[in-house]
């Protein structure tokens, strides 16, 4: 803002210092001018009347020449232009085009300054915006100009950014290493309690076995998380057919859905399809389902629909349970939330779910719908 100021009154400055000029300059030569005719009038008059020669210079000195107040000239045919001499006429166009050559300069200088800047600002902004995309380049002006010790302090901020980013990386993949190595640890010993209860036959061992499962699955969950959070998560691109995906997730969950004897539709629509990664896409509708499975009632139904368009593919599940709590659906894809109607799970299936579905170009919204139950809408993104 103070830069766009400074230019206005730099120019006016310039002009101001320029007509100041051409005015002084042309002052002069209006005096030069009438010096030389009251000179030349002078000398003929004492070379005509010399015995009036201190009249005539008294009548000079005292410039009484040219205030009569009759205009005694043009009687005779005289005007102002008979005493325009070539020389005031070349020196005037001179002058004329001096100054415009200097304006013409002071504007190229001015045009050179804001162009050599604006290329300046373009090019650090060229720099900030590849640094945004990810890619690793070093800003190949070296130029000392008023833009340099902002340059310098960009490439610092940017180094330490680089230097913060690496460590931070650094230290999820540790993070996720090292609950890789508890979860192994931890698998040991459950594994071992489940081959001892598989012996025993009394009446606590199927008890004690629901619960390995139940640690068994929750091992499993923080593992996932923590490659997630850590970016180690190794995810395909390859075209998903969506109703091969929905096919897989409900056959996992089948014996489920006997249990409850739920109605599942799912319609087959052809060419439909996203760019992601079969197995972890079935992983993250495993949990939605299993989700709308634990809500529904039995002989209820869930219904599958799905579409595509040029700017993303959508899936929707819908179920005919007792639909979200209000409270819920604030935090319904929040870790380890256990809402007011939860089954017992353990709060992270659908987190998962969202974090798969996000690192393929997706997004996942939940809501109630309108005839009652839940509905989970999902989108996936072709850019």
């Amino acid at each position: 803002m103070k830069q766009k100021i400074k230019t206005p009154l730099f120019i006016i400055a310039i002009t101001l210092c320029v007509s100041l000029l051409t005015t002084s300059i042309l002052s002069f030569v209006y005096a030069n001018n009438q010096y030389q005719v009251t000179s030349a009038l002078a000398e003929q008059l004492i070379t005509e009347y010399p015995n009036s020669e201190q009249k005539i210079i008294e009548i000079v000195k005292n410039n009484h020449l040219g205030n009569t107040e009759n205009d005694t000239l043009t009687s005779y045919g005289f005007s102002a232009a008979d005493f325009l001499q070539p020389y005031t006429v070349v020196s005037v166009i001179s002058v004329i085009t001096c100054i415009i050559i200097f304006v013409m300069l002071i504007a190229g200088i001015i045009y050179f300054i804001n162009k050599k800047n604006k290329n300046r600002i373009q090019e650090l902004t060229a720099y900030l915006e590849q640094i945004n995309a990810g890619k690793d380049i070093e800003i190949i002006s070296q130029k000392e100009d008023m833009f340099s010790l902002l340059q310098d302090e960009i490439c610092k901020t940017v180094t330490e950014m680089k230097i913060a980013k690496d460590t931070a990386i650094n230290e999820r993949i540790e993070f996720a290493d090292s609950l890789a190595n508890i979860a192994h640890q931890i698998k040991t010993p459950i594994t071992n309690i489940s081959l001892i209860t598989q012996v025993d036959n009394s009446e606590n061992s199927s008890a004690i076995n629901k619960h390995i499962k139940r640690m068994s699955r929750l091992v499993e969950s923080l593992l996932l998380m923590s490659k997630i959070d850590a970016g180690v998560l190794e995810l395909k691109k390859n075209e998903v057919d969506v109703y091969t995906l929905l096919e897989l997730s409900v056959e996992e969950l089948e014996q489920n859905i006997k249990q409850k004897n739920i109605e599942i539709e799912l319609p087959n629509h052809s060419d439909a399809s996203f760019l992601g990664d079969m197995d972890w896409s079935t992983e993250a509708f495993i949990n939605i389902i299993k989700n709308c499975t634990e809500h529904t009632p039995k002989n209820g139904k869930i219904s599958f629909d799905y579409s595509v368009n040029p700017l993303y593919t959508e899936i929707t599940i819908s179920d005919n349970g007792t639909g979200f709590d209000r409270e819920d659906l604030k935090n319904i894809f929040k870790r380890f939330y256990q809402g007011r109607n939860s089954k017992g799970g353990l709060g992270i299936g659908l987190s998962i779910a969202k974090s798969i579905i996000e690192m393929q170009n997706g997004f996942i919204t939940a809501e109630n719908a309108e005839n009652c139950g839940a509905r989970f809408n999902i989108r996936f993104y072709r850019h």
